[in-house]
């Protein structure tokens, strides 16, 4: 890689030190520093990389990319000082320079709720179709089958994603998919990485303390299609939900190709309707008709809740657009197996059904307590939710108002981090319209208490945590906790002894 060429089609900068001819990696993390290194000094919310330029260049760092524009002196390293909004862009041509992804197929996929079930779909449908994939996002970055590698947020910084993409690449992978937050977008998260499909899920009441109205959200949700160029020559797509009330919005910034889907409007390029659950044996099915452009098809798969029907639509879609005919792809849907962390119901070999789900959105319980309503029928529901802390609490009074259909409900918290665990509780308590609640701040705490309240034929909801396996606490201080582990040991202690 010519370094100098790529800095001199910088054009508003500062160089201090000698360019040196190449660098051997990238990395914003400075733990990471080789020698013959670059190190990107990002300013982040609670972290400045500027205060890790010093132990960069002494573990051997032979470029410094950085916005604080000082005098910096340091011998076998150059240091290119950018505006600080141009330091992602400047990190990510650098990062991108290090690869060729010519061959790899990408799908990023935007939305309030559904991206890491979207992602994941995809992902699991590519493996039983006998080809090679990888995907990255909440639950963490998985190669084929491997164990996924928690990355820490949704979208992570430019560079860690890029050198990803290296690393999927280098393994021979040819399909990548990759939930594209709005923060990140914001944030640059994702630039100059090629996507060839762009993915619009749908757009609900979230994250108003960084975007700080819908319409601004809405905006920032469709910097994504942004992505897709304007060159009409490529072979890029968008596909986007038709239900949702932003699909104008989204609609109008896409330049390429629009596939559209609803379970609503029949006029949607692939519509699924007479959908319906049905139980087989022990197992939960949704089964129902879809129209597509290849024909209608009767289809059934092993989730429930019209929200997974949506869902499985963006990934037929997403798979559809990679060349396969539909027929394919449908006949093997019904074998795909539950999703981590999202509507997995477990409990098998009690007497009770426990369902663990990531929901934390007003629109997130709405569907999952409308997806899970058949199979609560004539049975009692507790529920278990928490607030997360230094994120947007208006949502809670509207989560307590939703959840109030649950016969009761236990508020605890979600890695409430350095927020008052008591307003933390206090947000959902507000909007609870019936007295049949207990607030127990610590998570575990909280997962044991209910299954020491519940009784043989309950349903027990584990919501807006899912798989994670963490909980952080003041000054960040991190420790292991799991929805699902705790209750399932609880519950077998109690019910199995």
């Amino acid at each position: 890689m010519n370094i100098a060429n790529i800095i001199e089609s910088i054009k508003i900068k500062k160089i201090y030190g000698s360019l040196p001819n190449n660098i051997k990696g990238i990395v914003s993390d400075s733990r990471k520093v080789e020698r013959d290194f670059c190190f990107v000094a990002n300013k982040g919310y609670t972290v400045d990389g500027h205060n890790f330029i010093d132990k960069a260049v002494e573990d051997g760092a032979n470029l410094i990319i950085a916005s604080d524009d000082k005098s910096y002196n340091y011998n076998n390293c150059a240091v290119l000082v950018v505006k600080e909004k141009e330091v992602n862009k400047v990190a990510s041509i650098l990062a991108k320079s290090m690869y060729d992804n010519k061959n790899l197929s990408t799908v990023a996929v935007t939305g309030t709720n559904g991206k890491t079930s979207v992602t994941s779909l995809i992902h699991n449908i590519l493996r039983l179709l006998g080809e090679n994939s990888a995907y990255l996002g909440t639950n963490g970055f998985c190669k084929n089958d491997e164990k996924p590698e928690y990355l820490g947020n949704t979208t992570p910084d430019v560079v860690t994603l890029h050198n990803k993409i290296a690393e999927v690449i280098e393994n021979n992978i040819t399909n990548f998919s990759f939930e594209a937050s709005s923060h990140g977008m914001v944030l640059g998260r994702i630039y100059n990485v090629n996507v060839d499909i762009a993915v619009f899920t749908n757009l609900t009441h979230e994250h108003l303390d960084f975007h700080g109205d819908m319409t601004t959200y809405a905006y920032d949700k469709s910097l994504l299609f942004s992505t897709l160029g304007n060159n009409l020559e490529d072979s890029k797509y968008g596909v986007v939900n038709m239900d949702d009330e932003y699909y104008e919005l989204i609609s109008k910034v896409l330049y390429h190709q629009e596939i559209t889907y609803s379970i609503k409007n029949n006029n949607a390029d692939f519509y699924a309707y007479n959908i319906k659950q049905e139980t087989i044996g022990n197992k939960l099915f949704t089964s129902f008709d879809v129209k597509t452009p290849e024909g209608i098809y009767s289809v059934k798969i092993p989730f429930i809740g019209d929200f997974m029907v949506s869902n499985m639509l963006a990934a037929l879609i997403s798979v559809w657009l990679k060349g396969y005919k539909i027929e394919k792809v449908l006949s093997i849907l019904e074998k795909l197996s539950p999703l981590y962390g999202r509507m997995e119901i477990l409990g098998e070999n009690l007497p009770i059904d426990i369902i663990s789900d990531f929901a934390h959105t007003p629109d997130g319980y709405v569907k999952l307590l409308e997806a899970t309503r058949e199979l609560r029928k004539n049975r009692r529901t507790l529920l278990l939710t928490g607030m997360g802390g230094g994120r947007d609490l208006s949502k809670g009074p509207l989560i307590g108002n939703i959840i109030s259909e649950a016969d009761f409900v236990i508020i605890t918290t979600d890695s409430p981090r350095d927020t008052d665990v008591n307003i933390l509780m206090e947000t959902i308590e507000k909007g609870m319209t019936h007295k049949n609640y207990e607030k127990v701040w610590f998570r575990t705490d909280a997962v044991k208490r209910i299954v020491e309240i519940s009784e043989p034929g309950d349903v027990i909801i584990l919501a807006s945590k899912g798989r994670e396996d963490y909980e952080i606490l003041q000054d960040g201080k991190k420790v292991w906790h799991s929805d699902p582990i705790v209750c399932l040991e609880e519950a077998n202690k109690k019910y199995n002894n």
